[in-house]
């Protein structure tokens, strides 16, 4: 009810036991969290539409964006080589090395097999859309390598590049076997005609030393001797050719580590890179230019490090640089420990030198060249019979792993019913999320005071009653309201053994029920036979009233009416000027007198200087605020002057309160 007119119904709720302030120091919140949590229950409906427009166009764009997925599965099987081709019993067979399966797995990755299948693909694929298809597992404990491919084309897609890959895979490996045995070829080819020169030396040593020395037989003794130095000189020549092969390998392994050198990986992938760029750019485009520069300064550092010594590999490089520096490592090691070996067989065949040293000069000169005839023989033998061999394995090479083709009820078919629906889980839920955020993020920034827990975070103040809305059905009479209000408050704003009550109802402006809760409150006063007088400016519907400024020239004669309350009406345009101000003094001390004294005086314009000036002068004030009328930074300002006047707040009162929560049985 506003000063002059009545303001709209409000429940009446029972006072509300004194609260206290919060310490000084102590956390409190900028807002009443319960707000938050009314206005996004008050906006459901909005919340639901926007999650549930949000969530449908999330699910027509995943339908559009998200195809179906179609896996094809392979595998490769790795077959470990033998001494098929064996052509002789003395010494260990040729054998090609043999791959590990982390060198396999990044051979297959390699750029140069991705491009050869990228060509035999019809419809072709680009290399890099075959490698972002691809998975490549290799299974534990196993010789298996299961290879997937996956394309949103069609599962035909997905079987037809498998089959190409997989036979690729196993070429490249066969190819690998074939440049092995080819290398080993040429080398035991140059060993097997020094050898055969050699021989042809010794035979003519042989027939020239037996024409001259008349040499025809020797003795059992000089046999058994050059029959053990011909088993010496046998291992010793099967070292040696371990030990020259092992020279290839290590010669081949280090031509592979400088081909798979990291910075020609790098060059390799930047270069590649800027010829992407400049089919989008032209060559002014910074972008351009900056791929450029990281081209030559990669080439530059290539051109440092060309000429130096094949080292490990620097942390963070390529998996198949490590693995082919490790092989190169065990290659070396197994030569050191051949050079070892032969160094140990050469003293062995010294002592048998000497031993034959002790036998006749002829048969001894007999023994040596006829021993070193047998080693060539021996020797040509075995070198013969490893040329055949790596030509048999050049010819027929047979490859580190066997490919099994896919088959066209291997493929799996993935359909998009998921993916849509976690599209349209993902758009409802953000847009329900920002629709919630959105409504509190109003309702913190609404200043307004609704509820109890804004009256006493703007104020500081205990809350000492709230009253509610009065057209409510449930609501209880006013009277009632007002009378266990008022025993509430009497206790608290009581003074003196006589137990007087002299107080002011104020507000930040007019309109948020001084007057109807001074009405209310005057009349349970009054039920309790005490003297009651209400001080304001609007006229009541019912009672005795009194003029205020008759009523401070004689204050004698107010007397009021046990039982009903006395008006003393302020009239339009009145001002609480100094003489007022001295008249109501003079009068206050007249009514003090009277038996069970209760007035209540309602003050408006707190903001006016004679106003805040009549408010010093009362004992206490109950600062009243309207339901989503009052405003938290203005209300704080006019308390914040009541203060700095020396003002009293007893407490503040809530007029208009609703629930925030209706359909619960209490409230909150």
């Amino acid at each position: 009810m506003t000063n002059g007119s009545h303001i709209p119904p409000a429940a009446p709720q029972a006072a509300e036991a004194p609260q206290p302030q919060s310490k000084p120091g102590t956390f409190a919140l900028p807002f009443d969290p319960l707000r938050l949590v009314a206005a996004v229950l008050r906006r459901w409906h909005w919340i639901l539409l926007s999650g549930l427009v949000p969530g449908l166009a999330g699910g027509v764009a995943g339908y559009f964006k998200v195809k179906p997925m179609f896996t094809a599965s392979a595998q490769l099987m790795r077959q470990e080589s033998t001494d098929t081709f064996r052509a002789s019993q003395q010494g260990d067979p040729f054998k090609p090395r043999q791959l590990t399966v982390p060198t396999l797995v990044s051979l297959m990755k390699s750029m140069v097999l991705l491009q050869r299948v990228s060509e035999l693909t019809l419809p072709r694929l680009s290399p890099r859309a075959i490698l972002d298809g691809l998975t490549i597992t290799p299974e534990r404990n196993t010789d298996l390598i299961t290879i997937a491919f996956k394309s949103q084309r069609s599962g035909e897609t997905a079987l037809r590049v498998l089959n190409v890959y997989g036979p690729e895979v196993v070429r490249m490996t066969r190819d690998m076997q074939a440049q092995e045995a080819i290398d080993v070829n040429k080398l035991l080819k140059k060993q097997l005609a020094k050898a055969g020169e050699d021989l042809r030396g010794v035979n003519q040593e042989l027939l020239d030393f037996a024409r001259e020395s008349g040499l025809v037989s020797v003795d059992k003794e000089i046999d058994a001797q050059l029959h053990k130095l011909g088993e010496l000189d046998l291992r010793y020549e099967t070292m040696r050719l371990d030990y020259d092969t092992l020279d290839l390998k290590i010669t081949t392994l280090e031509k592979e580590l400088s081909e798979h050198n990291p910075l020609a990986e790098r060059a390799r992938a930047a270069r590649e890179l800027l010829a992407e760029l400049r089919t989008k750019y032209t060559d002014a485009n910074p972008l351009v230019d900056d791929q450029k520069l990281r081209v030559e300064e990669i080439e530059k550092e290539m051109a440092q490090t060309a000429g130096r010594q094949t080292g490990p590999p620097r942390q963070g490089e390529g998996g198949l640089a490590t693995t082919f520096y490790q092989e190169l490592l065990s290659f070396r090691m197994q030569k050191e420990v051949l050079a070892a070996q032969l160094a140990k067989l050469k003293t062995v065949r010294a002592a048998a030198d000497e031993k034959l040293r002790a036998l006749p000069e002829k048969g001894l000169q007999y023994a040596r060249i006829k021993a070193r005839q047998q080693s060539l023989e021996t020797a040509q033998e075995l070198l013969s019979s490893r040329q055949r061999e790596a030509q048999l394995h050049e010819e027929n090479p047979i490859p580190y792993y066997r490919f099994f083709e896919a088959k066209p009820d291997q493929i799996e078919a993935t359909t998009r019913g998921k993916k849509v629906l976690i599209f349209a889980a993902a758009g409802g839920g953000l847009g329900a999320f920002l629709c919630l955020v959105l409504a509190a993020l109003l309702e913190s920034l609404d200043d307004r005071l609704l509820t109890a827990a804004d009256a006493r975070r703007a104020t500081r103040l205990p809350l000492l009653a709230r009253l509610g809305d009065l057209a409510a059905r449930e609501a209880a009479p006013p009277a009632d309201w007002a009378f266990r209000t008022w025993l509430a408050l009497q206790g608290r704003l009581a003074d003196g053994p006589e137990r007087r009550i002299v107080c002011g109802l104020a507000a930040v402006r007019e309109g948020q029920g001084c007057s109807t809760w001074l009405e209310l409150l005057g009349r349970a006063a009054a039920q309790r036979e005490g003297s009651v007088l209400l001080v304001s400016n609007r006229a009541p519907l019912h009672g005795a009233t009194l003029e205020l400024g008759s009523a401070l020239e004689a204050p004698a004669k107010v007397q009021p009416t046990p039982g009903e309350p006395l008006w003393l009406l302020i009239p339009a345009g009145w001002r609480w000027d100094a003489v007022h101000r001295t008249q109501w003094q003079a009068a206050l001390e007249e009514w003090r007198r009277l038996p069970g004294l209760v007035l209540l005086v309602e003050l408006v314009a707190t903001d006016q200087p004679d106003t805040l000036l009549l408010a010093e002068s009362l004992p206490q004030l109950i600062w009243l605020v309207g339901s989503g009328l009052a405003r938290s930074r203005e209300t704080a300002q006019r308390l914040e002057t009541l203060r700095h006047a020396g003002c009293h707040l007893a407490g503040v009162a809530l007029n208009r309160h609703r629930s925030l929560f209706p359909w619960l049985p209490f409230d909150l």
